[in-house]
């Protein structure tokens, strides 16, 4: 499956849009991410699962007691007969705010999806940060001028 800049930014959204420090499973579907899968009720949609597996593998995401290692840290699991959800408080890291703000510059994002989307997920992530620091010093300098 290859990565998908805008859903990753609209998970990670759903922190940002928050009125608290930690969202849950739910949180997701009522800010309109696509997590239940449309073909086979009480499954998961496998893009979500693929990018909530990024989102822990690159700490961008974790439990409120900072653990980020499987599913099950942020209460998803998978039995015989249906995927199951716990409500497991979830936070955005600090590594995922710092994504999650570069992924909300619109001039970054366009970039990541013109000139990286077939890149790997760490030179998205580099490149995202190398971005806002260069719009962001752009920025600075013309208020310095």
């Amino acid at each position: 499956m290859k990565l998908d800049i805008d859903y990753i930014s609209s998970l990670l959204n759903a922190f940002i849009e928050a009125d608290s420090a930690h969202i849950d499973y739910n949180y997701w579907i009522s800010s309109g991410v696509q997590v239940e899968s449309l073909d086979n009720p009480g499954k998961f949609d496998e893009k979500f699962i693929f990018h909530a597996q990024l989102l822990l593998e690159n700490s961008l995401i974790s439990n409120r007691n900072f653990e980020s290692r499987t599913l099950k840290d942020i209460g998803i699991s998978f039995s015989k007969n249906s995927d199951v959800v716990i409500s497991v408080p979830i936070r955005l890291t600090q590594k995922g705010h710092d994504f999650c703000s570069a992924l909300r510059n619109k001039e970054v994002l366009t970039k990541l999806k013109s000139e990286l989307k077939d890149a790997p997920f760490k030179v998205l992530f580099d490149g995202s940060q190398k971005l806002i620091q260069h719009f962001a010093k752009k920025k600075l300098d013309d208020l310095l001028a």
